[in-house]
């Protein structure tokens, strides 16, 4: 008589029912630990999509700042008289809100309009009239009109921008305020040497 291997099967199949049950739980434990490190990978890159907004945002206000003072330098003298100082405090803040309008957190005019002002970044300018002077307001004594000062006045466009984080870090503010600035020195390019 031949008696079927019962013993047998039901050990292979034991087997095989421990195995299967192992393999459940590494499985759930994959799981269990990819929940646990998800949140933290999320913040690390959230992070660095931060830095790198962070770095073309001060870049960008930079320039905008440098292209304020540009323009109150170039041509200088014609820009600095009692008469067009207004004027010409009125363009460089003009100039400078377009060219950082295209910021994530800007605030002000639309810059297709004549008149352009704004309030993130905020605009201050300064002029510095002596080789390591302070850095004042127009003064219409100074000279600075003269397109033969020398040295030529200085001209400082400080733009200062609040940006607002995506990820923001428990015990960390929310919001980073910082200034950029530019300093041109006045130039009259288009004059003829004196003779």
């Amino acid at each position: 008589m031949h008696t079927p291997p019962t013993r047998r099967r039901d050990a292979t199949s034991g087997r095989l029912h421990r195995s299967l049950i192992r393999r459940g739980s590494t499985k759930g434990q994959s799981v269990v630990e990819f929940a646990l490190v998800l949140p933290l990978m999320m913040l690390i890159l959230l992070a660095i999509i931060d830095f790198g907004r962070v770095y073309t945002t001060m870049m960008t206000v930079e320039s905008a700042a440098r292209e304020g003072a540009d323009f109150g330098t170039t041509l200088g003298a014609a820009h600095w008289d009692a008469t067009t100082k207004d004027i010409t405090v009125a363009e460089m803040e003009r100039r400078s809100c377009i060219a950082a309008s295209n910021l994530p957190d800007y605030v002000g005019d639309d810059p297709s309009g004549t008149v352009v002002t704004c309030t993130n970044p905020g605009f201050a300018y300064c002029l510095t009239t002596a080789t390591g002077g302070p850095c004042d307001p127009f003064d219409e004594f100074a000279g600075c009109q003269d397109p033969l000062r020398a040295p030529p006045c200085l001209v400082t466009v400080t733009l200062t921008y609040d940006f607002h984080l995506f990820a923001p870090v428990i015990g960390l503010p929310t919001t980073l305020t910082f200034d950029r600035d530019s300093t041109f020195a006045m130039t009259d390019i288009d004059l003829a040497p004196p003779p």
